[in-house]
């Protein structure tokens, strides 16, 4: 089967780059959770000694729950951010962007999805070191909120007929590039929707103030149109 890719959109390389690092999240939560270990060390010692460790344990309940305000707080005051296309997020000197969306109208997915194809370009900012990126990520956020990850069975036959796409995760010397195509399946009524770029291990960054992989955060997206 041969595949006809409908292209939507499409721009040319931009070199605008916006740092997605949250260097203030990840000083709070270094102080937050050294705070946590020292009072628990601290609360461990004192009842193996046979002391009252009433007031250390209210010390750190009051910790616990003042960083889970911050942060929700701050999450709940965050904006969502559209980026154009071609604009370079960075994770320290891992830069990536959407470069373009197509639909596929010609590959086999299930009933009431349709296939999209989003392209990414990738690269090492680096003047020297080379990089491999934590957990990189890509989803596409619908209208209703729900989001889509790329579909193996999509990915499987799209490659097939385009031939094998590079992985995201795929380690980069200094100054090099490279791009790559994903696919999603998407419900056919899809009209609008963004695409998300996220870096980093979840089961830290959710804990991150001010990150957009925090609870409730909103994220810095880039919005495509599918027909």
């Amino acid at each position: 089967m041969h595949i006809q890719a409908v292209q939507i959109q499409t721009v040319q390389p931009l070199v605008i780059q916006i740092q997605a690092v949250n260097d203030l999240g990840n000083l709070v939560f270094a102080l937050f959770l050294l705070t946590i270990v020292i009072l628990a060390l601290i609360l461990a010692y004192r009842k193996l000694r046979g002391r009252r460790i009433r007031g250390l344990a209210i010390a750190i309940f009051v910790c616990l729950l003042g960083y889970a305000a911050i942060l929700v707080g701050t999450s709940l005051n965050s904006e969502t951010r559209n980026l154009a296309l071609g604009t370079e997020k960075c994770f320290d000197d891992w830069c990536a962007t959407v470069t373009g969306a197509q639909s596929l109208p010609k590959l086999a997915v299930p009933a009431g999805t349709k296939a999209v194809a989003v392209t990414l370009r990738i690269s090492n900012r680096a003047r020297q070191a080379a990089f491999r990126p934590s957990q990189p990520r890509v989803l596409i956020a619908l209208a209703t909120g729900d989001t889509a990850a790329p579909s193996p069975s999509a990915q499987h036959e799209f490659e097939m007929q385009a031939g094998p796409q590079q992985d995201l995760a795929k380690r980069l010397i200094a100054g090099d590039s490279f791009q790559t195509t994903l696919v999603f399946e998407v419900p056919t009524a899809t009209r609008e929707a963004s695409v998300v770029l996220l870096e980093g291990p979840v089961v830290i960054t959710c804990f991150l103030v001010g990150d957009e992989s925090s609870l409730l955060h909103k994220k810095m997206v880039y919005p495509i149109s599918i027909d």
